[in-house]
């Protein structure tokens, strides 16, 4: 039968490509990855520091790729609608993009899931000064890094503070996640009906 230990034991022996899923998870995806990082550290599984030594390097490997990636399209693509839609949809949550880049950066990398990848093209894209946008990058990935293994970290210790047994903790778990993509919901629709409201002013 499957237990926590089990589940705990398995993890720590295989520690390393748990480190190297998290660098390509965070590059892939991100905040799911770096939660049940946080899970598993909770667990005694992986090393609170290591995971977030790898959730960095991901995070910088994929805020590097999307300004460069931003940029090649700028200059052999410009005209695509693919390129005005994803502009379009930072303008829409970000209105004030080019007059304050590093908060727009900086905050839409909390905001709505997806919407971080956008702002990343678009900056190469528009062409940010590359040390505002390193600053806003560096910043927000590591306050975020803290903040997603920091809320893993929470679940594990709720999940544990119920009870041991697996199902519970699967349960619980399972709960927090949807708590918390609920909670995000709001925030985009809370950030959606401002932002109608300010251009219908």
């Amino acid at each position: 039968m499957i237990t926590i230990n089990y589940i705990r034991h398995f993890v720590e022996m295989h520690a390393i490509w748990a480190y190297v899923f998290i660098i390509i998870g965070v590059i892939v995806e991100g905040e799911i990855v770096v939660i049940l990082a946080g899970i598993f550290a909770g667990l005694g599984s992986l090393n609170i520091f290591v995971s977030f030594l790898a959730a960095v390097t991901g995070g910088g490997i994929k805020s590097l790729f999307g300004y460069w990636f931003g940029s090649y399209l700028q200059r052999k693509h410009s005209g695509r609608p693919m390129l005005h839609q994803a502009e379009n949809r930072v303008n829409y949550f970000f209105p004030r993009f080019k007059e304050k880049p590093f908060w727009s950066i900086f905050l839409s990398r909390f905001l709505i899931l997806g919407l971080h990848w956008f702002s990343m093209v678009f900056s190469g894209y528009k062409k940010v000064k590359i040390r505002t946008y390193i600053e806003a990058e560096v910043s927000s990935l590591f306050t975020w890094a803290i903040a997603a293994l920091a809320l893993g970290y929470f679940f594990s210790y709720t999940a544990l503070s119920v009870g041991r047994d697996v199902r519970k903790f699967i349960g619980i778990i399972l709960l927090c996640f949807i708590a918390y993509f609920i909670v995000e919901k709001i925030v985009a629709f809370i950030i959606e009906i401002s932002n109608t409201d300010r251009k219908k002013n």
